[in-house]
């Protein structure tokens, strides 16, 4: 009786271990939108960025996976895009990276190194400009790098 009861409590308490290191399943495409959405969550750690001047799209809180944790990032047979995505909740991923609302002058673009927890994945299939979306849920390890200065060209 008691290997049994051994056994019983040894699972209990490590099936939130495996259901944690499972990552990312697909769950289904969402033709409308050109994104493939994916259940689970990930961890992974590399460097946030905000820029106030991106032309194509407009001012996000993106996260690009280091190479360590790019093999977490979801990606198709051939499809050689960097691993990176933004995040859904814009006024979280602002607020928790400490980012401000306005840039300091001749600054524009906040950036740092993090690790961060995300589910609700979204991978964009499209052809045009749009990024893999994700839902911040926790980060580690901040450390914000100097921001970078305005591009001037001539």
């Amino acid at each position: 009786m008691k290997p049994i009861l051994t056994f019983m409590l040894t699972a209990l308490l490590t099936m939130p271990l495996m259901a944690a290191a499972e990552g990312l399943k697909f769950k289904r495409h969402d033709a409308l939108n050109g994104m493939d959405d994916y259940t689970g969550q990930i961890t992974v750690s590399g460097e946030y960025n905000y820029s106030f001047d991106d032309e194509a799209m407009g001012p996000m809180v993106c996260f690009t996976a280091d190479k360590a944790s790019a093999k977490l990032i979801p990606r198709k047979k051939g499809d050689e895009r960097s691993p990176w995505f933004c995040f859904r909740n814009q006024a979280t991923a602002l607020k928790t990276f400490k980012i401000p609302k306005k840039p300091a002058k001749g600054y524009c673009e906040y950036r740092g190194k993090a690790t961060v927890t995300v589910n609700q994945y979204s991978v964009y299939r499209e052809a045009s400009e749009g990024s893999d979306m994700a839902q911040l849920l926790g980060t580690q390890n901040i450390k914000p790098l100097s921001p970078k200065k305005c591009y001037v060209g001539y």
